[in-house]
C-alpha cells in the first residue's frame, strides 16, 4: 500500500477513535457524578433520620431511621458496612449504649466521607464529629409559645 494512503486511513481513524473513547470517558464520569449526588441524598437523609430520633423517639422518627440506615446498607463501602451492623449491634444489645455508640458514629461519619471520596478523610480517622441533637422536647416548644401569648 501507498504511505500517503495509509497515513490518510489513520488520520481519519484517529479522530473517530478519540470521540468514542472521549464519549465513554464522559459517560462514565456522569454516571459516577450521578452515584456520589445519590450516596450524598441518601447519607443527608442518614443524618436528619438519626437526629430526629435522637431528639423525638417516636414510632415515625424510629421507622425513618430504620429505613435510611437501611438504605445505606445497600450503598455503603465496606468499613461503612461494618460500622452499621455495629450500630445495630449495639442498639439491640442489653449492655449497649450512648457511649459505645459515639465511636461507631465517628466510623459511620467517616465511612460516608470516604463513599463521597473526600481525599481528607484519611486525616480524620482519630476525629470525634459533632453531631447535635436537640434537647427540646417537642411539646415544650409548643408549650413555651401558648405561655408567651397568654
Amino acid at each position: 500500500m501507498n504511505v500517503s494512503i495509509v497515513t490518510a486511513l489513520i488520520a481519519a481513524w484517529v479522530p473517530i477513535l478519540g470521540l468514542f473513547i472521549t464519549n465513554a470517558l464522559e459517560r462514565r464520569r456522569a454516571l459516577r457524578l450521578r452515584e456520589l449526588e445519590f450516596r450524598l441524598d441518601r447519607y443527608k437523609e442518614f443524618l436528619q433520620a438519626l437526629c430526629e430520633f435522637g431528639a423525638n423517639r417516636t414510632y415515625a422518627t424510629q421507622l425513618r431511621f430504620a429505613n435510611s440506615l437501611n438504605v445505606v446498607v445497600l450503598i455503603g463501602s465496606p468499613s461503612l458496612l461494618e460500622a452499621v451492623k455495629d450500630l445495630v449491634d449495639n442498639y439491640n444489645d442489653e449492655k449497649g449504649g450512648a457511649e459505645k455508640q459515639i465511636p461507631i458514629l465517628n466510623r459511620i461519619m467517616l465511612g460516608m466521607r470516604r463513599d463521597l471520596n473526600d481525599a481528607g478523610s484519611k486525616y480524620l480517622t482519630e476525629f470525634q464529629f459533632p453531631i447535635i441533637v436537640t434537647d427540646i422536647e417537642p411539646n415544650a416548644e409548643a408549650s413555651l409559645v401558648e405561655k408567651k401569648s397568654a
